[in-house]
């Protein structure tokens, strides 16, 4: 079933007196429960689209539907709804607050969608927070919920703020480059949760990497070139992420 539908999506900037795309006339529907991967080299529109996705930027033209909801024409306060109770992201780097246990940054991202508008149009009522410590027990690191960022390793830094994006149970899960900083076998790791997360939970993940081996797990590969879809495949066999190797 279809989660998300991009008709015609378009981003321009203007700078001085030149205006471009980042991203241009883009269509595509990603399915509930999908892991979809968007490769692409570094300029071409990934982290553009994604923070389309995301709510965390706007189309300059275009539909963006989401679960029935055209978020295109959103105001700021609408976006912040929208991503409150349906979006978890991942990033290169963390972004853990350094100040705060792992299990603090974990309760503090949480509350961000339990104490989102109550009247909001994504408010209906059938979907729980998760406690911090069962986000933080998913991702395998019940022992260490209590020590700080300085105190984890890049690989569990990375499944805290895993753990931190699924806590307010997003419907999307957007991944960010999610092991540009980690070593391969630590990578592999954290590829294999993302895939469970998809796979086991049913929750739509969407990942942008230059890394063309990450691919290899995915449901769908899109490839983005010059702002523009160069293609989009779906994946009959995904290989298991613990396979792969770059």
């Amino acid at each position: 079933m279809s989660l998300i539908e991009l008709k015609h999506i378009s981003r321009s900037y203007t700078m001085g007196e030149r205006s471009f795309y980042a991203v241009e006339d883009i269509s595509l529907n990603l399915n509930e429960g999908e892991f979809a991967v968007i490769l692409g080299p570094s300029g071409a529109g990934k982290s553009t689209l994604l923070n389309i996705l995301g709510g965390m930027d706007s189309p300059t033209e275009g539909e963006l539907i989401f679960d029935g909801e055209n978020i295109a024409d959103y105001n700021d306060n609408e976006l912040t709804d929208y991503r409150a109770w349906n979006v978890g992201v991942v990033f290169q780097f963390y972004n853990l607050i350094p100040t705060l246990t792992a299990y603090e940054n974990v309760a503090l991202m949480r509350d961000v969608r339990a104490n989102s508008g109550k009247r909001s149009v994504w408010n209906k009522g059938d979907i729980e927070v998760m406690r911090p410590e069962d986000a933080i027990k998913k991702v395998g690191l019940e022992d260490r919920m209590h020590h700080f960022p300085s105190q984890l390793s890049g690989g569990e830094q990375q499944r805290i703020s895993i753990a931190r994006a699924i806590a307010k149970n997003p419907r999307l899960l957007l991944c960010d480059e999610p092991t540009g900083a980690l070593d391969t076998n630590t990578g592999r790791e954290i590829l294999k949760l993302l895939q469970d997360i998809s796979h086991k939970e049913g929750r739509t993940v969407v990942m942008v990497t230059h890394n063309s081996f990450c691919a290899e797990i995915a449901d769908r590969v899109i490839k983005v070139k010059n702002a523009r879809i160069k293609s989009d495949e779906r994946i009959e066999n995904p290989k298991d992420a613990m396979e792969i190797n770059w």
